[in-house]
C-alpha cells in the first residue's frame, strides 16, 4: 500500500452494528475500530469488483 494520508470523515452506524464491529474487530486482531472498517470496506469493494462488471 502506498503512503497516505487518512481523511477524517463523518460515519453513522447503527448501534446494533457498532457491537458487530466491535465483537469481531477483536477476532481479527484489529487495534481499532477504524482499522476494522477500513478493512471491511476494502473487502467489500474487492467482492463487489469481482461480481459486478464496469464498463
Amino acid at each position: 500500500m502506498t503512503e497516505e494520508n487518512k481523511k477524517r470523515i463523518p460515519l453513522w452506524l447503527y448501534p446494533s452494528t457498532l457491537e458487530s464491529v466491535d465483537r469481531w474487530q477483536q477476532q481479527d486482531n484489529c487495534k481499532s475500530r477504524s482499522e476494522f472498517i477500513e478493512k471491511a470496506v476494502r473487502f467489500y469493494c474487492g467482492y463487489i469488483s469481482a461480481v459486478c462488471q464496469l464498463p
